[in-house]
């Protein structure tokens, strides 16, 4: 059962969603018992530190300039590049404009 804001079947425009979200701001697309997909609207100057995810993920920027840091490397995304971590990696970013990402994690199968 999907517990997020977008149904099965539901098209929508992800640069244009909500335009009068705050520049500092999560929305949770889908959320299931496998995956979550949220997009993220950061503003120029936030940093968030090192901190891990239970499992993968994978993060578009659709818009902006971010760094994010992983093992001592910065990794920069602007316009359509994407990431992907694997589970546990850790991970800190900062935000070099207002940016809009695209996160999707799978969670771990709970056997």
């Amino acid at each position: 059962m999907s517990r997020g804001r977008v149904q099965s079947g539901d098209s929508i425009n992800l640069q244009h969603l909500r335009d009068d979200m705050e520049t500092d701001a999560t929305y949770a697309l889908v959320k299931t018992s496998s995956m979550e997909v949220i997009r993220m609207a950061l503003p120029h100057g936030k940093t968030v530190d090192e901190h891990t995810v239970d499992g993968e993920m994978s993060v578009q920027c659709l818009r902006g300039c971010i760094y994010f840091n992983i093992d001592g490397r910065a990794q920069e995304l602007t316009d359509d590049d994407w990431l992907y971590l694997s589970k546990g990696q850790p991970f800190s970013y900062s935000v070099r404009s207002d940016t809009i990402l695209l996160v999707t994690l799978l969670f771990p199968n709970n056997k």
